[in-house]
């Protein structure tokens, strides 16, 4: 892969500063990364945002970077330190954990990862497996997962359409930002644009997608379930359905009718403050712009709060791919491709039945009995539809719809050991307490003396690691390889890891050798990358050079991969589990409509996670070329909503929910509707002490201090609540 000039090596490298892993040229001389370049040769195409351009190479050689393993010496978040070999890190957690799972059983450990340390959340989940635990989690469970599940369990595999210039003539948008949360995705959507393409956008706020669209539909946050059923009633009742298709491949069509009658354009403007002129409008241009993707936004939907609502939503998005016939066609709704996916050894390398089997494992997770559809049964049942044709199961379902914990549910099994004990924790770059609810009770658990044990790897001090026993340095980008499933690409390790940094892969094999998993381990990650291609007779080196060859209407040849073989409006799969499907739109239990006397002492909805280009989730502060363009978490309020409240654009203002209170910096915008208040996610600052309690100043700003986490809130799957919350506001 490595081009030679002079003596300056070339190499094909990547970017992890955000989910996208855009293709980069990274020229290295004597072992130093001396210029980054995009690589016109990616998928990206030579794209570069402003995270890479100011930021990379500092995050790449920052000073506050974990260089060295580190043994907690004082008391949990004292700040006291010993400098310890990775020999005897690893021993001394093996030991540790070993003890637990033979007093208490593999259950009793969590790992939860996030996307910190650039490297693979499928290496979490294959170690988990063959250690015997449904106990982990995943930043999926607030993103990707609540879709992926519906997907799976409706059509057997996750519809990934992304727009084609000059194919697409329609996209649907509910809610996400892409110009901030996926910039290398927005010169396509305004390239297609500009070929035609009509824009819808869902969101409460006129973000620069927004401003874009031939269509803004401006809702009230929690309903985006009752605009896509009255979108699906204008389309049937207008017979602007693919009958051909309906009759042909889907199952429970008469009830999806059923449901969706009553949802005329009045009912749902009244529901959605949206006109039924523009819910008719985007209906009509929905159903008749074909091919049109309803494109799958990480920021599910603004209805992420309450079971209902989220199932409803999502089940009723998938519904409205299926009906109009833009379901796995050239630029629609594209299906994932199973036979390709399934001609990897991914499937044999996660080890699922390790984990379905395991001896040692006498119970499911931690959350299964009220989220049973991220269960050791659920994901069971997923794994016999999902193997037709061909026996294998498609490798998103890790990410989507493989056995995971609830927050709640872990914190509560470490404080109250219910429904039984959780004594030990290993955190893979996921900074818990920037970027989860009800941060309080989560620094409860990390601190409590239930917990024999924590393990941070990561890349930088953030609170958890404060508060861990052990902190393992995590490599960055740039000095691991990448082999990328999805895009079809991969990237060659650029550099040697500076000081002792190591990769998650390095970390997992250690353990799992410890814990008597040495067979299951390659020595080197490009070892475990050569077996999972394997199949395709190729070497991790070539697998960007054999790129399949994309294939539309799978399902004619293959079938869909449900129970039944044809796409279940109503899953089987989840109605097995106890799920009500197509039922009422249920309002969010905390919103004007459902808790008026709640609303009276804080009138205004509240909708946290507005993306920023500078950063990514909670990472990305410690780079001071970044700060310095975004230096202060930011409150969004409408001009009304400030002068009725006293605040002027850069006040410093509270924002209050009945958990507690934060502080961020008043934006005064039209963008934003005046009944909606829009908080960024994630803050903390580390230039501040990192020591107990200050933590990087974690109780200032973010936005999981005033978010709850109960189980009443949480979504479906288990995924806490995020917005469609009250609050109110006020000048510090």
């Amino acid at each position: 892969m490595a081009n030679t000039i002079s003596d300056v090596e070339i190499k094909r490298s990547h970017c992890a500063m955000c989910g996208q892993h855009c293709g980069m040229e990274v020229f290295v001389n004597n072992g130093e990364i001396v210029k980054i370049v995009g690589d016109k040769n990616s998928s990206s195409k030579g794209f570069r945002c402003e995270r890479n351009t100011l930021g990379a190479l500092d995050y790449h050689n920052h000073p506050s970077r974990v260089n060295y393993p580190l043994k907690r010496v004082g008391a949990r978040g004292e700040g006291k330190w010993q400098r310890i070999s990775w020999q005897q890190a690893m021993d001394e957690v093996a030991q540790k954990i070993s003890n637990i799972r033979e007093k208490y059983g593999p259950e009793a450990l969590a790992i939860m990862a996030g996307s910190g340390t650039a490297n693979y959340g499928w290496l979490d989940v294959r170690w988990a497996n063959l250690f015997g635990t449904p106990n982990r989690f995943f930043s999926s469970m607030n993103c990707f997962a609540p879709k992926g599940i519906v997907h799976c369990a409706m059509y057997g595999s996750d519809a990934t359409g992304s727009p084609q210039r000059g194919v697409t003539k329609c996209i649907v948008f509910f809610s996400g930002n892409k110009k901030h949360s996926r910039p290398s995705t927005w010169k396509t959507i305004v390239d297609t644009k500009e070929q035609g393409a009509k824009i819808i956008v869902v969101d409460p706020r006129l973000t620069e997608l927004a401003k874009i669209a031939d269509i803004w539909l401006q809702i009230r946050p929690g309903t985006d379930a009752a605009l896509a059923y009255g979108m699906l009633n204008i389309i049937i009742q207008e017979n602007l359905y693919d009958k051909e298709f309906v009759q042909q491949w889907c199952l429970d069509f008469e009830k999806v009718k059923s449901c969706v009658r009553k949802y005329t354009p009045e009912v749902v403007e009244e529901i959605t403050w949206i006109s039924r002129e523009k819910i008719i409008e985007a209906a009509r241009t929905y159903a008749t712009s074909k091919p049109a993707l309803i494109e799958p936004s990480i920021d599910v939907s603004h209805s992420h709060l309450g079971g209902d609502p989220v199932l409803q939503s999502n089940l009723a998005k998938c519904a409205l791919r299926a009906i109009t016939g833009n379901l796995d066609v050239k630029g629609g709704d594209v299906m994932r491709d199973t036979n390709q996916a399934s001609s990897l050894n991914y499937d044999d390398n996660m080890h699922w039945d390790k984990l379905i089997n395991h001896p040692m494992r006498k119970r499911d997770s931690l959350s299964a009995e009220k989220f049973p559809i991220s269960s050791v049964e659920g994901f069971a049942l997923l794994r016999e539809s999902m193997a037709k044709p061909n026996g294998k199961v498609d490798f998103i379902a890790d990410w989507c719809f493989s056995p995971m914990a609830s927050p709640h549910y872990i914190w509560q099994a470490i404080l109250d050991e219910k429904p039984y004990p959780l004594k030990a924790l290993i955190i893979d770059g996921l900074s818990l307490m920037c970027s989860r609810t009800n941060t309080r009770k989560i620094y409860a658990a990390l601190k409590s003396d239930n917990l024999d044990i924590s393990v941070v790897m990561d890349q930088f001090m953030r609170p958890e690691a404060m508060l861990a026993d052990y902190v393992l340095p995590a490599t960055d980008w740039f000095e691991v390889s990448w082999l990328d499933l999805v895009r079809n690409q991969t990237s060659e390790q650029a550099v040697t890891p500076k000081f002792e940094r190591k990769s998650m892969y390095y970390f997992l094999r250690e353990l799992g050798i410890r814990l008597g998993q040495e067979e299951y381990w390659p020595n080197t990650l490009e070892e475990m990358y050569d077996y999972i291609i394997r199949p395709r007779g190729l070497k991790f080196q070539e697998f960007s050079s054999h790129a399949p060859t994309a294939r539309y209407k799978k399902y004619e040849t293959d079938g869909f991969r449900t129970h039944s073989g044809k796409v279940e409006l109503a899953p089987s799969l989840l109605k097995k589990l106890g799920y009500e499907l197509w039922t009422p739109f249920k309002e969010p239990p905390r919103t004007p409509v459902s808790a008026p006397e709640l609303a009276k002492k804080y009138p205004l909805i509240l909708i946290t996670g507005a993306r920023t280009i500078t950063f990514f989730h909670s990472t990305l502060r410690e780079i001071a070329k970044l700060r310095a363009h975004h230096p202060d978490p930011l409150v969004q309020i409408h001009p009304d909503t400030a002068r009725e409240n006293g605040i002027a654009d850069g006040d410093w203002v509270y924002i209050e929910t009945p958990e507690g209170r934060i502080k961020q910096r008043a934006e005064v915008t039209k963008i934003i509707h005046p009944k909606v208040v829009g908080i960024e996610h994630a803050w903390s600052f580390p230039e501040q002490s990192g020591e107990d309690p200050n933590l990087f100043g974690i109780w200032e700003s973010t936005a999981g201090v005033i978010l709850p986490d109960d189980p009443e809130l949480c979504d479906f799957q288990g995924g806490p609540p995020l917005r469609a919350l009250l609050c109110k506001i006020y000048r510090v």
